[in-house]
């Protein structure tokens, strides 16, 4: 698999950025952001906020797997699906 990494511009807490993740990533990030109705800026100032020991766009992909998976065994779901993927063991904590 040969996995094409794209560059983007992103504001996180209202700095201008840039995150280089897989395109598949991205799009699954859009994706989770269209699902949630927030925009790419307010997940990744989200995802920011919670990130510690990992670099940006290890949270990034950290934040959007514990998304699916979450998503594919709900258990009990509580409270918002973005903070409950933001907390998830395994996460953004190094």
């Amino acid at each position: 698999m040969n996995a094409r990494m794209l560059t983007r511009n992103v504001i996180i807490q209202e700095k201008r950025t840039t995150i280089r993740l897989e395109s598949a990533v991205w799009e699954a990030l859009d994706e989770l952001c269209m699902r949630e109705r927030v925009s790419r800026h307010e997940l990744c100032t989200r995802i920011e906020a919670k990130r510690s020991g990992v670099n940006r766009a290890q949270a990034v992909r950290a934040t959007v797997v514990n998304y699916y998976r979450l998503a594919l065994n709900p258990g009990p779901a509580t409270g918002d699906a973005i903070e409950r993927a933001l907390t998830a063991p395994d996460g953004l904590a190094a």
